[in-house]
């Protein structure tokens, strides 16, 4: 099967538009490519620092400085949250481990406040 001049023209004339652009007519035999952007699924993202040093912070409030880092572990937990919420990076989870730890340290060091205020006053 030889392929005339004529038939080389039509070919191509099949496979360009008016304005020289491919169109999307394929050659025959050739399996159907898959539209760009569908191909593997993307990686998940990994957590912020914000997440990673909210998890930390929320540690290290209940066992070191029980006042000053629960409030740090609250706040960066909670911007870390919105941010993986968002789509902006990684972390929920230890976003939220920091909320929950930096929560409890904070109750923690209201008890203990309120315990030592109690004994201080009765001390007189």
């Amino acid at each position: 099967m030889g392929m005339t001049s004529t038939d080389g023209e039509e070919y191509m004339s099949d496979q360009m538009n008016n304005a020289g652009v491919a169109t999307g007519t394929q050659a025959p035999g050739y399996a159907a490519q898959p539209p760009a952007g569908h191909g593997y699924p993307m990686a998940p993202q990994l957590p912020s620092g914000r997440a990673t040093a909210s998890m930390v912070l929320g540690i290290l409030g209940l066992v070191l400085i029980p006042i000053i880092l629960p409030i740090i572990a609250l706040c960066l937990g909670i911007s870390a949250k919105r941010m993986a919420d968002r789509g902006e990076g990684g972390g929920r989870g230890q976003a939220v481990t920091g909320i929950v730890l930096g929560t409890i340290g904070i109750v923690f060091a209201a008890i203990g406040a309120t315990v030592a205020t109690i004994q201080a006053v009765g001390a007189f």
